[in-house]
């Protein structure tokens, strides 16, 4: 006699401030937009969904609309809801691009890639930022990179573009980053 197994239930992945550009396949979640899966307001705590319950995170162009004192707030968020080694994938505009600074609904300072450091367990020990505001009760690895090359550097051998990337101002209009929870 065979055991019936358990229907699975699908993943459950969430875009966060997906407003009217929902990821497919993604729950989508945003307070204003029209038609979206879920309206919440994502700046108020703690949100509906268990903890380690959800298995990815998308969310575009919505951090960089975030007061700074909220910030780590909504990352310790997304950290509790989400499941152990699940990833959250993070678009903001380049602080080196007009687009980060465009939109006056946008909040300083600009996501930068040294940002996400600070969302580390073993960093912040290692630089003992352990306490007060820094203590925060998330811990993520992170890549960050660019997006959106500017075609007059597209083309351009490695080194012109890191060059470019480092120093120049409009080379890239977006900033990805994937955030991968790690164990407290």
């Amino acid at each position: 006699m065979s055991k019936k197994s358990k229907p699975q239930k699908p993943p459950l992945k969430l875009d966060l401030g997906a407003g009217r550009n929902p990821q497919p396949g993604f729950t989508s979640v945003d307070l204003f937009a029209p038609g979206v899966d879920v309206k919440l307001d994502l700046k108020k705590f703690p949100w509906p969904w268990k903890d380690d319950s959800v298995d990815e995170i998308h969310c575009a162009h919505f951090v960089e609309h975030l007061e700074a004192s909220i910030r780590p707030r909504f990352f310790e968020e997304c950290w509790r809801i989400m499941k152990p080694e699940a990833i959250m994938r993070v678009v903001t505009p380049s602080h080196k691009s007009e687009r980060a600074f465009g939109d006056q609904s946008h909040c300083w300072p600009p996501v930068v890639a040294m940002f996400y450091l600070y969302l580390n367990k073993n960093w912040r020990e290692a630089n003992k930022l352990n306490y007060g505001y820094y203590d925060l009760k998330c811990n993520f690895d992170h890549q960050a990179g660019p997006t959106d090359i500017s075609p007059d550097f597209a083309t351009r051998n490695h080194e012109v573009q890191m060059f470019a990337l480092r120093h120049y101002h409009e080379t890239y209009s977006d900033m990805w980053a994937v955030l991968t929870k790690r164990p407290m």
